[in-house]
């Protein structure tokens, strides 16, 4: 995506340009059903494995999650707490393994970031994902018109079996204060 372009709005139709266009020239965006999963998991959960400290930072959180059913990719568990007043944290936790991953939007490695999805959750942000597919989306940022209605931009990953890869960013058009 180019980012010398001086408009947002421009920013935006590269951004959806740059898409593969559907069967009546109009750009696609991701879909869950692109990305579907067949597999419909119940055996049983392994416990969660809290190998680092960040880990064992939510152990509460995770162990509590990993006991309610799979909502991705079959066999994952995506699981949000509260992090502060503007932002959301959670991690995946795969109930097959016990093995726990960072959401796509992690903001760290370590510690705190690496479990905050969103640094600036507010109206009209969220994640959405399904139990039959690998493609996640989040809406996340702060970025308000003259009517205080909060606009974010929007990211489409895809689980690969060891970390999400972005797909797509669609920027929201930015209002000037």
């Amino acid at each position: 995506m180019l980012r010398t372009v001086g408009s947002s709005l421009a920013r935006l139709v590269i951004v959806l340009a740059s898409l593969a266009p559907d069967g009546q020239g109009q750009p696609s965006l991701p879909r869950f059903e692109d990305y579907a999963v067949q597999e419909a998991w119940s055996g049983p959960v392994a416990p969660v494995r809290l190998v680092t400290h960040s880990e064992r930072m939510f152990r509460t959180n995770l162990t509590n999650a990993a006991k309610e059913a799979p909502n991705f990719e079959g066999h994952y568990r995506i699981t949000f707490w509260g992090c502060g007043s503007v932002c959301s944290a959670g991690a995946m936790i795969d109930l097959k393994s016990g093995s726990v991953h960072p959401l796509p939007q992690h903001v760290g490695s370590t510690g705190w970031g690496r479990w905050i999805d969103c640094a600036a959750s507010f109206e009209n942000t969220g994640t959405d994902f399904r139990l039959n597919s690998r493609l996640i989306v989040d809406r996340c940022g702060m970025n308000t018109d003259d009517n205080g209605v909060n606009h974010p931009d929007t990211f489409y990953s895809v689980w690969e079996g060891t970390r999400f890869r972005l797909l797509a960013h669609v920027e929201a058009p930015r209002f000037s204060k």
